[in-house]
């Protein structure tokens, strides 16, 4: 397992204008309104953002105490509504909210379709103005790890971040394989966060232990996806800030030699 040291705060990351928002709507496959905020730190250049699939009955807000630390190293976010959920319920003009029965609202709902849901909100994303679209990372928490697993191979990351990933039942026949076989395709650099008495997350956990670029973080216990911020939320960050930018060296991306 690769350890992650944990970096002094640089003076250099301070920054003077506050990050820009901004409010985006997307239409899926099968008729979803799905809201987003994509937040863009103030930069000279572009810059890398990571997307953020919250857990069930949760929302975009969820991710404030990873977010906030996100912006401070200069990397944007882009954190959904999923489908059901906060600002995301009209499907073709009709509520589809969720229930507190998980199963019941991952078949009214679609969770199965969450993956492509996130496949699209990249593709958005590559072409919005100040990101740099080879510095693209996933977050994902309870369901929505699973989902962005799951869709990898798709949205191509460069860095993935998993909490608790759950909700195995929602995804069909043989989830746990598609699993292990989206991200071994996906060639991600992935971190994953599991507590011991969380059976479906730390099942999952363990089913990705042997594959490339995975590293776990195993905890005794029963915290479950948003609970980890409260002592992990420093770890996640630099994470991130280690695969999607070069402010841990002290270096800066610079513009391609002209052929």
């Amino acid at each position: 397992m690769r350890t992650f040291t944990l970096l002094a705060p640089l003076v250099s990351l301070a920054l003077a204008a506050a990050p820009a928002t901004t409010e985006m709507t997307l239409t899926s496959a099968d008729g979803y309104a799905l809201k987003g905020t994509l937040t863009l730190p103030a930069a000279k250049g572009k810059v890398p953002v990571v997307i953020l699939a919250h857990q069930f009955r949760a929302d975009r807000t969820g991710w404030a105490p990873l977010a906030e630390r996100l912006a401070a190293r200069g990397i944007g976010t882009l954190a959904l509504d999923l489908r059901g959920h906060g600002a995301s319920t009209l499907k073709g003009g009709a509520q589809m909210t969720v229930s507190s029965d998980f199963m019941a609202s991952a078949k009214a709902v679609g969770f199965d379709s969450i993956p492509a849901d996130l496949a699209q909100a990249a593709t958005w994303l590559r072409s919005q103005p100040g990101v740099d679209g080879r510095r693209i990372g996933l977050a994902g928490s309870s369901v929505g790890a699973f989902a962005a697993l799951l869709a990898a191979p798709q949205v191509k990351p460069v860095a993935i971040l998993s909490l608790s990933p759950a909700g195995t039942g929602a995804f069909g026949e043989g989830a746990r394989e598609k699993l292990k076989g989206a991200v071994l395709g996906a060639k991600a650099s992935t971190l994953v966060l599991a507590a011991t008495d969380d059976k479906d997350a730390y099942q999952n956990a363990l089913a990705l232990a042997n594959q490339p670029g995975v590293a776990l973080s195993l905890w005794e216990g029963k915290d479950h996806g948003f609970a980890f911020f409260k002592d992990h939320a420093e770890l996640m960050a630099v994470f991130f800030g280690e695969y999607l930018t070069y402010h841990h060296t002290g270096k800066a991306y610079a513009a391609k030699p002209a052929k």
